[in-house]
């Protein structure tokens, strides 16, 4: 399902460019840029707006620098301006930093797939229905834009938490997979995804009751897991051995997820 663009909030673009032009913020990695005002409701059509407003006020004000700097180092009489080479070079350079936050904005905006809006203006995520492993699977923000977690054969889209769950993040290894016993377990190996008949104890029983409540709060439940044609794909994949302590999840961070 696509989603209407909506226009552009020329405040919000606004804001946005004050954001990026921040000392504290300019030399930032880009990608933590775009977490943070995504994460504000800023849409990725207006933060492309307001990165080309920051390389159109940078270029501008290294011509203006450039100019006064010929104009005080030129003898009187000499005609000030630039020359063919010094503008060729900054073209290119201000071409370069364009399709680098061009490149970065469309990648975001083709995984993402839907924009990124406030709480209260989020819209509510497509119903996938029923889904096998294999077809859950897709959901892992490569092969498909949207992020989907089956926890006790209840999928969540947790697409919106694309700085935890997407593509390279620290949770992605839930992503596309029933993660109820790697939860129990406080388990990042993928070796504790999609495992359904294990027995778990009384403290495992606890904290994935926590993880429960987590998901329940933080993110929509669009459909459920085929529990039948899962278990027929997940046959002999399955691990029995205890998993070291290096591949647990630290409890101390794990709240921050949700």
């Amino acid at each position: 399902r696509m989603t209407t663009t909506p226009s552009l909030r020329p405040g919000v673009v606004q804001s946005a460019v004050q954001f990026l032009t921040h000392p504290s913020v300019r030399d930032q990695p880009q990608d933590k840029q775009l977490a943070f005002l995504f994460k504000k409701g800023v849409t990725p059509s207006e933060a492309a707006h307001a990165y080309r407003a920051v390389i159109a006020s940078s270029k501008q004000s290294s011509e203006q620098s450039s100019h006064i700097l010929n104009q005080a180092r030129a003898p009187r009489g000499t005609k000030v301006g630039m020359t063919v080479r010094d503008r060729k070079h900054e073209a290119n350079e201000s071409e370069g930093k364009e399709e680098s936050s061009q490149g970065v904005l469309s990648t975001i905006g083709r995984a993402l797939g839907s924009l990124f809006v406030s709480e209260e203006e989020e819209e509510e995520p497509e119903p996938v229905g029923s889904l096998s492993l294999l077809e859950l699977s897709q959901f892992n923000g490569i092969m498909h834009e949207r992020l989907l977690v089956s926890l006790e054969l209840k999928i969540y889209d947790v697409t919106k938490r694309w700085d935890l769950y997407g593509p390279g993040k620290k949770y992605n290894v839930f992503v596309g997979n029933d993660a109820t016993y790697a939860f129990a377990t406080m388990s990042t190996d993928k070796a504790s995804m999609n495992i359904f008949d294990k027995q778990l104890g009384e403290e495992q029983k606890e904290i994935l009751g926590e993880w429960r409540v987590k998901y329940q709060k933080s993110y929509k439940v669009v459909g459920s897991l085929d529990r039948q044609g899962s278990a027929k794909e997940a046959k002999g994949t399955k691990n029995t051995e205890v998993l070291p302590r290096s591949k647990r999840i630290d409890r101390s961070v794990s709240g921050s997820t949700s």
